[in-house]
């Protein structure tokens, strides 16, 4: 007989949430000795740890360790979040500490599973943050606690294997792939996540677990250009959103953490081929 290993063993499930947030919603921070996921469902939602913002778009989550102090802000748009709070001691969840991944869309359905069958089985509020206990319905799913914890061990493992690039994953904090395309992906969605913020090459290092030179001459190879360009690009891109639904220069720049109005446009008309003012008379044609 062959004894089965546990990667990991979810102890308890604390709270579920379905929340569709309104626009400008703030939380109150919060902090608490269980892991938490928050889930974007729908448009974007910002997250602060410990005083560092974290931007959350649609079909990403981010990991909160335990005793981590949060809060929760929507911003200018309403948004829709998923959130499942749990124990688990397992060595291997120290590896999403604080971090964010996109959620491959066939792994989704296991998020659909867990929402459903929280549904079926406990009361669960359209929308109450402070929800801090799950209650049984009348008549709860049979088995229901079991599917959502099997089906969230599933999807964390998933990850887990794809942080590590192996179809079955033993080794843990290794250095993701060398060879194929999914490495780029990672670092240009990595830099779509701090659009709202800073960027800081050693922090991008220290998440994808490599070395600056070894990091940027890998992406330079694979796309030909640098990953501060690539970001400097989507900040550009990002800021033609903005001008189409028609904020202000400085309300785009302040937003987009540049550091002075001139320094925007200066970027703007280099990665854009226009400037700013440029850009907005032209799509008014």
């Amino acid at each position: 007989m062959h004894k089965i290993s546990n990667l990991l063993n979810i102890q308890k499930i604390v709270t579920i949430h379905y929340q569709a947030l309104p626009q400008r919603y703030v939380s109150s921070e919060e902090l608490h000795d269980f892991w938490e996921i928050i889930y974007a469902d729908k448009d974007t939602v910002y997250v602060d740890l410990g005083g560092k913002k974290n931007f959350i778009s649609q079909g990403e989550m981010l990991f909160i360790k335990p005793n981590e102090p949060h809060f929760v802000e929507s911003r200018d748009r309403s948004a829709n979040i998923f959130i499942i709070s749990f124990t688990c001691h397992s060595e291997s969840m120290s590896f999403f500490a604080d971090k964010k991944y996109s959620v491959p869309e066939n792994y989704r359905s296991l998020l659909q599973i867990i929402m459903s069958e929280a549904r079926e089985t406990f009361i669960i509020p359209d929308f109450d943050p402070d929800l801090n206990e799950l209650k049984y319905n009348d008549k709860p799913n049979l088995g229901g606690e079991q599917i959502i914890k099997n089906s969230l061990e599933s999807l964390l493992i998933y990850l887990l294997r794809i942080a590590n690039s192996q179809k079955s994953s033993q080794e843990f904090f290794v250095s993701k792939i060398n060879t194929s395309t999914e490495l780029q992906d990672e670092i240009v969605r990595i830099l779509s996540g701090k659009l709202y913020g800073k960027f800081c090459l050693q922090d991008l290092c220290t998440e994808l677990h490599y070395g600056k030179t070894r990091l940027c001459t890998f992406f330079r190879e694979k796309t030909g250009k640098s990953i501060y360009e690539t970001y400097q690009k989507l900040k550009t891109d990002e800021a033609k959103k903005l001008i189409r639904e028609g904020a202000a220069f400085t309300q785009i720049a302040d937003k987009l953490c540049y550091d002075s109005v001139s320094s925007f446009n200066s970027s703007f008309k280099k990665h854009a081929g226009m400037t700013p003012g440029e850009y907005k008379e032209s799509i008014k044609k």
